[in-house]
């Protein structure tokens, strides 16, 4: 997918985009978008409220260094983004944790959109559809008919600590999927879970197997330097010779 990383939002653009963000649970407190998603660590948890068995937030860490963020933006791109069709070129990565204006929006409108488009092919597929989630393009959110009353918080002066959303809350982009549908979906994230867990299970047997195997190496050789000592021991005591020998006396 091709981002026109240069493209400026409109005033109704931005503030729907931080509408969105404002809906979803942070484990930090927001202070300027900039900033908040420099390190990718946000981002994971953006995909992670979506699409919970696709992160593992444990792989990526706060940071402040210029480094350990692009680590975390190297893993997220080859991890996570790809399954979006999505690719952050290295100088715009580098330009996201230095914090340049404009770059995080346009990544962050861009997933949005490859979010809204995956939930709404699930729906497609699913024989239980009652109905269609609109094109991305012809999306608004319910929100922007409020835009007056309903400011975001990056909109509001000074920082604001996110609200995290009711369990019975649902996201924009299921509101129009029947309860069937949002259950078809449940399962298939849960589903997608076990297998992840299933894959991790192997992962640890198979180390299992190895650690076994490398005691069994570890006994054999105890074993071998045990007869060893043995031998050595066994010859000194035949080389030995009486004390009456070595003075001459019988």
């Amino acid at each position: 997918m091709l981002i026109d990383w240069k493209y400026r939002f409109d005033d109704g653009q931005r503030i729907a985009l931080f509408q969105w963000i404002d809906r979803l649970p942070f484990s930090r407190t927001k202070t300027r978008i900039e900033r908040d998603f420099s390190d990718g660590l946000m981002v994971a948890e953006l995909i992670k409220y979506y699409f919970p068995s696709w992160v593992d937030l444990h792989n990526y860490a706060p940071a402040n260094s210029t480094q350990q963020k692009l680590i975390n933006w190297g893993l997220l791109n080859r991890k996570i983004l790809c399954r979006f069709n999505l690719n952050v070129p290295e100088p715009v990565m580098r330009g996201i944790c230095l914090g340049r204006s404009g770059l995080v929006e346009v990544f962050l409108y861009n997933l949005r959109t490859k979010i809204d488009e995956v939930l709404h092919q699930k729906a497609k597929t699913s024989e239980h559809a009652n109905a269609m989630i609109t094109p991305r393009q012809n999306y608004t959110p319910p929100e922007m008919d409020e835009q007056s009353q309903n400011i975001s918080q990056y909109v509001r002066s000074g920082p604001q600590r996110l609200k995290p959303q009711g369990p019975g809350r649902k996201t924009t982009s299921m509101h129009n999927l029947s309860g069937d549908v949002v259950s078809r979906i449940e399962f298939d994230e849960k589903e997608q879970e076990c297998m992840a867990k299933d894959e991790q299970i192997q992962i640890l047997q198979a180390k299992i197997r190895r650690l076994e195997h490398l005691l069994h190496l570890k006994d054999i050789r105890v074993e071998d330097l045990s007869e060893k000592l043995e031998r050595i021991k066994g010859a000194s005591i035949g080389n030995r010779q009486p004390p009456s020998m070595i003075n001459g006396r019988k």
